[in-house]
């Protein structure tokens, strides 16, 4: 009998080969990193700019961020799609399945599962170090490079204008039309004005009535092999309000470099039901004797 799993197997190991190998030799060949300044961001002896701070706080307390900031707890049930190809860069464990994934803002503590699998593990950070805890709640601290970059994206990316209110550069960076509607440009970064191979550049686009509708950002640091220059870039879409008054895009569109229309999409976060102070706080913390590092990696 012929063994078809197999053959397609070998057949998918054929593919991956050749294709990590382009991989490689485009990251080893791409010298120049990604650089998110725009033309309009003025000289860099004035790191904070009044402009860029104003922006990011009205997006803050329109979108009800400070409200999330002040809770001890946050969580939201989630599905995340990796589209085609992409779905091989998929971090998780699981794909275009039902996630709960609960978070403590701004930190590095937070953990996930799948409530609809059976005896379903968690898999979770505490202050960087990951985690799983099986269905009888055991804890097993273990080494996961992939999730212990993709889970604190996640949540960065959607507490972003929290995280980057008080970043060392913070630059008005012009306006920008983009899809037929103006906005203004912020632009957040660390160190330096210039790109550095150690700190991440965003670029957010702030609609005129003071609402984060996208963003770019570099991705220095990955779990997986790719090219310096190539960066990534996220549509916010199809807000709702929760009953505390959270303002969230239920819709996240993450796509390659520039920004496109939401159908050129390379993964899709789906995100629902956000709610405040569901969960104690102790179950982020399985270790007691990790210490809290808080917003910051160092």
């Amino acid at each position: 009998m012929i063994n078809y799993s197999c053959i397609a197997k070998k057949r998918i190991q054929r593919i991956r080969k050749p294709l990590l190998l382009f991989i490689l030799l485009i990251s080893v060949c791409s010298c120049k990193i990604a650089d998110l300044r725009t033309t309009n961001i003025s000289d860099a002896s004035v790191p904070r700019e009044p402009k860029a701070i104003e922006l990011i706080n009205t997006v803050i307390e329109n979108q009800g961020l400070d409200v999330l900031e002040s809770s001890e707890t946050y969580s939201y049930k989630a599905i995340d799609h990796w589209k085609g190809i992409f779905s091989w860069g998929n971090p998780f464990p699981e794909n275009k399945e039902l996630m709960v994934l609960k978070f403590r803002p701004n930190s590095f503590d937070g953990q996930f599962h799948y409530p609809q699998k059976k005896n379903y593990k968690t898999y979770g950070l505490q202050s960087m170090n990951y985690y799983e805890i099986n269905h009888e709640g055991t804890v097993n601290f273990k080494n996961n490079k992939k999730i212990q970059f993709a889970l604190p994206a996640i949540q960065y990316l959607f507490e972003l204008p929290l995280r980057l209110r008080n970043v060392p550069i913070l630059k008005y960076a012009g306006e920008q039309l983009f899809e037929g509607e103006k906005y203004d440009l912020v632009f957040a970064t660390w160190n330096s004005v210039e790109p550095n191979k150690k700190y991440d550049q965003y670029l957010l686009y702030i609609s005129k009535d003071g609402y984060l509708n996208f963003a770019s950002y570099t991705v220095r640091e990955s779990s997986a092999i790719t090219p310096k220059n190539i960066y990534g870039s996220i549509r916010y879409e199809n807000r709702i309000q929760n009953a505390d008054g959270i303002q969230y895009p239920s819709t996240l569109y993450i796509q390659l470099n520039a920004l496109k229309e939401n159908t050129e999409w390379i993964r899709k976060l789906t995100i629902s039901d956000v709610q405040l102070n569901s969960f104690p706080i102790s179950d982020l913390y399985p270790n007691a004797t990790i210490e809290f590092m808080g917003d910051s990696k160092n």
